[in-house]
């Protein structure tokens, strides 16, 4: 039997050196039977008779973040009525009935999730309201769940590194290059769709993060006991890839991005309705304007047989999972998800929601760039490469809840791993669509022009995906008719707003003015040397500065060197 990718499918003993989770007696619970409802019409015009909306698509500001609506206007995606909340008559219909509760939203399929409070009730009786069109089974459990398995654990020393063992997965991606030019994930928000996060709020390698408000809570789906911070630790790993930063022991891929965490996946059991909460969580995080989002989950068979995917369903539009997955990457979120780990099992293939299209799906090979037997394999049943790309699963480093850093086998390892990196090159090209990103990545990869099923793409090369979106016009360099500065990340989302600078003079202050020319601040200019021999610095706005445009200049020892235009949207 097929399960999520979650615990890395440890108990299949598919990972050879397992990471550990170690959850605890979960007890014995009842669940109530529960049931996806789906409605027809959103719009005013199209509801039933006696029902209403107040949303409109061209008043997005009722039900999008100003954010999620710049990054729409950013790469030119309109606003629809995909886009609009359930119309509030259909939910509050439903919710004065007592025979169940709604416990989950899905606004993009139109569709909430039930909970019978009285098992005696029919819900296919809810077919004969006039807003209604289909009713479906998610699940179906009574009595116990049942415990999670306890793994073997292994712990590693660390190489004496300022990165610890985060060095080695940004060196076969080349993304080290990034971080040595300033680009280390800053202005970036990523959402981190997983099972639980449990002691995230006190391991060392998330202090910097905590410290800087730079992990925040989304969701927890199952509105579980607990909450975000309970009940598993896969999310803790998954996390520590990315936002890890504790030096000489692991900086992850992205060390200065944002980080909302969501909780979507039951540990205990596998059942249908968890694909409801990942698409609740996906609105949620896409409503509130995330760039990026990274799902280390996969679906194929359930515990109830009946729900079980095929690999005819593999075609990025059957299964809910991959169909919202696919609307998320049409919103401009760059969607990152595990490739799953049953290669070297009977189901063979890659797991919903990996066949969507418009996502990186990310399979795992070892230090040596060899493809890892347990990650999936492609195409989709549509006949579509994939994986797309491939990064380390295999001996990755992870933060543990004793504080060390361990190693573990995962495709679930490899997708964060490839987020964090391309949150990176994002902040080097702010202006540029999620698409091209996208297709930067793809193009740098080893195996871009002989893609396998084995192996997609192959391994990303980050600088050459940089040289890719600078030849085709993507860069921020040439702002205001200078070609020899960066200003980033622009938008600024955040405190700081970083420079770098190819010229030859050394930049020594700098000054920040509104848009009336009037002088907001200013100060010495930091300077540095990039790797590449290039000058770069920082600057750290001030808390009250307004949401706007500014316009940043940079002066040398005799001269003003820069002048350049900034939005800031905190």
């Amino acid at each position: 039997m097929m399960r999520a990718d979650v615990m890395l499918n440890i108990a299949r003993g598919i990972c050879t050196v397992a990471l550990t989770f170690i959850l605890g007696t979960a007890g014995a619970q009842n669940a109530p039977h529960r049931y996806w409802v789906q409605f027809e019409g959103k719009t005013q015009n199209e509801l039933p008779a006696g029902y209403s909306t107040p949303f409109k698509v061209d008043e997005p500001e009722a039900f999008l973040s100003p954010k999620a609506i710049y990054r729409r206007a950013l790469q030119n995606i309109a606003v629809t009525d995909h886009d609009m909340p359930i119309p509030p008559d259909y939910v509050a219909e439903l919710e004065s009935m007592s025979a169940f509760k709604v416990i989950l939203k899905s606004k993009w399929f139109n569709a909430v999730t039930i909970a019978l409070v009285d098992t005696t009730f029919d819900p296919l009786t809810l077919l004969e309201l006039p807003m209604v069109t289909d009713i479906k089974s998610v699940l179906a459990i009574e009595g116990d769940y049942r415990e999670p398995p306890v793994a073997i654990t292994r712990e590693n020393e660390c190489p004496p590194s300022g990165y610890g063992l985060g060095l080695g997965p940004l060196e076969q991606l080349n993304a080290d290059w990034l971080h040595g030019i300033g680009f280390t994930g800053s202005g970036m928000t990523i959402a981190v769709l997983d099972a639980g996060f449990e002691n995230t709020e006190s391991l060392p390698v998330f202090q910097r993060a905590w410290n800087e408000g730079r992990i925040l809570e989304g969701m927890d789906a199952m509105q579980s006991q607990g909450g975000l911070f309970a009940h598993h630790r896969h999310g803790t790993a998954v996390l520590g890839t990315m936002a890890g930063h504790w030096k000489d022991h692991l900086i992850g891929t992205a060390p200065d991005a944002t980080y909302i965490l969501y909780r979507t996946e039951d540990a205990y059991s596998e059942y249908l309705i968890e694909e409801d909460y990942w698409v609740a969580a996906a609105e949620h995080a896409d409503s509130i304007g995330v760039d990026l989002m990274n799902t280390s989950l996969g679906y194929s068979l359930f515990d109830d047989s009946t729900m079980n995917h095929v690999y005819d369903e593999l075609n990025g539009t059957t299964t809910r999972i991959s169909q919202a997955a696919t609307w998320a990457a049409q919103k401009g979120i760059l969607c990152t998800t595990s490739a799953g780990n049953s290669g070297a099992a009977e189901w063979h293939y890659i797991t919903a929601p990996a066949d969507a299209e418009g996502i990186l799906t990310v399979g795992a090979v070892d230090a040596d760039g060899n493809h890892a037997p347990f990650s999936g394999w492609g195409p989709t049943s549509d006949g579509r490469v994939k994986p797309d790309v491939m990064a380390l699963g295999v001996q990755a480093a992870h933060p543990f809840a004793d504080s060390t850093i361990r190693q573990g086998n995962g495709t679930s390892f490899a997708s964060p791993i490839l987020c964090g990196a391309a949150a990176c090159l994002w902040q080097a090209f702010p202006d540029a669509p999620a698409s091209e990103i996208r297709q930067a990545i793809i193009a740098s990869s080893h195996l871009y022009a002989t893609p396998n099923d084995s192996m997609g793409h192959g391994i990303p090369d980050f600088q050459k995906a940089f040289e890719w979106l600078d030849e085709n016009g993507a860069a921020t360099w040439g702002t205001a008719g200078a070609e020899d500065f960066l200003l980033f990340p622009n938008p600024c989302s955040g405190g700081t707003i970083r420079w770098m600078y190819k010229g030859q003079q050394t930049p020594m202050k700098w000054q920040l003015l509104d848009m009336r020319n009037q002088l907001v601040d200013e100060g010495d200019a930091p300077v540095w040397p990039t790797d590449e021999g290039h000058l770069q610095g920082a600057v750290d706005l001030p808390l009250s500065l307004k949401n706007g445009t500014y316009v940043f200049n940079l002066f040398g020892p005799n001269s003003s060197l820069i002048r350049s235009r900034f939005i800031l949207m905190r």
